[in-house]
């Protein structure tokens, strides 16, 4: 483990900001160096809070005079593009940016292109989650036997909550020995506005993993999480083998049952995104920190995340053409367009 801090500074200082603030200063791996916003009383009520004194206005000179390893972007999507290739025009070596990477196709392609000369990686935090650690492991070993099913479901829009349950069940499939994903067919309902683009209000989809299947919901169609209460917390995710079952809620606990054992425990919404968090941030300072291209595994890289997004707006593609949209191949300019001009709705 290196002794050495990872140098970050952060671009934006909105709602969001405390969040990594707090997991940064509590990690112990990560030297914050400063922060920036356009807006002077955001970035001063942040930096008081947070005891950060040098704070800027401009994001280019912030990456310039501070010489950071890591910028992290927490903004809001609509304007997260634009702010990433003005971040690695200024010499940003390695970026963390929010959920969701990106809010169209053309975005997600750019960004992965953007991602093979240097670490983006995106903050979906929940696979450093204390228990997911563990069932990484549980998977690899084969405990579940063959899986054959997976199970994820939000009560928010796919776009909202998608990018977090989809990288833990396409991970899941990945340890499991699935291949990616292959084809989807899926339907969508209604409308809703996720900040400047329209995103499907509902979506149920079947996504196939050479032989296994995951089925996705997000949105009312998706199940209650049993004894949740708190909307936002609505989010389950189920894998099946011939050997057993794992069950993993937000907030409600987790069960596993193998071959006539059964175990279950606690999982805890914000505690255990606080520990995820910091246990993200250490691992970007061993990744970064290491004299080889292991940025190039890191696990939430923009590779990785771009395919997540390629699900989510395969989802679009299968219900606006209804028929199964089959991956793997270049998208049709025809389909991009389609969905591009369904984001595109009641702007004015």
């Amino acid at each position: 483990m290196p002794d050495n801090k990872l140098r970050v500074v952060q671009i934006g200082c909105g709602e969001r900001a405390p969040s990594p603030l707090a997991a940064m200063l509590e990690c112990g791996a990560v030297e914050l160096l400063a922060i920036c916003d356009r807006h002077e009383e955001k970035r001063n009520k942040v930096g008081g809070q947070f005891g950060i004194a040098r704070r800027y206005e401009d994001l280019a000179e912030m990456i310039q005079v501070e010489k950071p390893d890591l910028v992290n972007i927490v903004t809001r999507p609509q304007i997260q593009l634009p702010i990433i290739e003005q971040a690695i025009a200024a010499g940003a070596p390695a970026l963390l940016v929010e959920k969701p990477m990106a809010l169209t196709p053309s975005a997600a392609f750019r960004l992965a292109e953007l991602g093979k000369a240097r670490l983006i990686a995106v903050n979906t935090q929940y696979q450093w989650m204390p228990h997911w650690q563990r069932f990484w492991k549980v998977l690899a070993n084969g405990e579940l036997g063959q899986v054959r099913l997976l199970r994820a479901s939000t009560r928010t829009h796919l776009l909202d909550q998608g990018p977090h349950i989809l990288d833990l069940a396409l991970k899941a499939a990945t340890i499991s020995g699935l291949p990616g994903p292959e084809w989807v067919l899926a339907a969508c309902e209604g409308q809703v506005r996720y900040g400047s683009v329209t995103v499907p209000a509902n979506t149920s989809a079947t996504i196939g993993l050479g032989e296994a299947r995951l089925h996705l919901n997000a949105g009312p169609s998706a199940p209650l999480v049993p004894g949740e209460t708190v909307f936002w917390y609505q989010q389950q995710l189920e894998v099946t083998g011939d050997l057993g079952r794992l069950w993993v809620s937000l907030n409600q606990g987790w069960k596993l049952w193998r071959e006539g054992n059964f175990e279950s425990g606690e999982t805890a919404w914000p505690k255990n995104d606080g520990e995820a968090q910091q246990a993200l941030f250490i691992e970007l300072r061993d990744t970064l920190h290491s004299n080889d291209m292991r940025w190039k595994e890191f696990p939430t890289r923009v590779e990785i995340a771009a395919r997540n997004a390629e699900v989510m707006f395969g989802c679009y593609a299968s219900a606006l053409e209804k028929a199964t949209f089959v991956f793997n191949r270049r998208w049709p300019k025809r389909v991009i367009t389609k969905i591009e001009k369904f984001t595109q709705q009641g702007q004015n």
